[in-house]
């Protein structure tokens, strides 16, 4: 609990702990034997109210104000209330539609980080040229490797690093695997279709409410 002191009529040294209230009373009054721990009514005797609390009023932004005494003679604690401006509205909803942003792109992050964190980002850099030359490689074959083959320098390159001095890996094999990597990223893109779809939604949101509605 908190105390105030009155002086004339009016008030001060707002917020003082009861210890802090006590200390001071027994300044103000050395000639008055106190008991070990003073009761309130030598509290209020010497000057020191307790700060009744009082609930909190409805609105944007709420601010203390100073305690005053009601018609029973009782400090009680004051507080101003009001709206948003417009301006700071727009402000605070621009505020909370970035965090809501953030806090959808760190969930999508956090998904499909497991799906590449053994793969060098670099080495991901390559991936569109793996698949489009894999694919092409493929059709080919398929198409009975007549002619000659189509370029296949990132793979050529992959597949010197793969087979080392002995090994034995095919290009088809190798495109095969390459194919195979790229159906399971594009399964996951699904992910990446949800966080576009979920930031979408919060900039269109014009409500704190509605962007609270947007979860992962």
């Amino acid at each position: 609990m908190k105390y105030l002191q009155v002086k004339e009529g009016k008030a001060e040294r707002i917020g003082l702990d009861r210890s802090e209230a006590c200390l001071r009373a027994r300044a103000l009054t050395p000639s008055v034997s106190q008991p070990r721990v003073m009761t309130e009514e030598a509290l209020n005797a010497a000057g020191f109210f307790e700060i009744h609390d009082t609930p909190l009023p409805h609105g944007d932004v709420v601010t203390q104000g100073d305690p005053e005494q009601d018609a029973d003679g009782i400090w009680r604690q004051t507080w101003h209330a009001r709206d948003y401006t417009p301006e700071e509205r727009a402000e605070h909803l621009s505020n909370a539609r970035q965090s809501k942003i953030e806090e959808i792109n760190d969930a999508y992050n956090e998904q499909t980080a497991p799906l590449v964190r053994d793969y060098p980002e670099r080495e991901q850099q390559t991936w569109i040229a793996q698949e489009e030359q894999a694919r092409a490689y493929l059709a080919w074959r398929a198409a009975g490797a007549q002619g000659e083959p189509p370029a296949t320098p990132v793979l050529d390159n992959i597949l010197l690093g793969r087979n080392g001095d002995n090994g034995t890996e095919t290009l088809e094999e190798l495109c095969h695997a390459v194919l195979e990597n790229a159906a399971m990223f594009a399964e996951a893109q699904q992910l990446t279709g949800k966080r576009q779809r979920l930031v979408k939604l919060a900039r269109a949101a014009e409500t704190e409410e509605a962007l609270e509605a947007i979860t992962w």
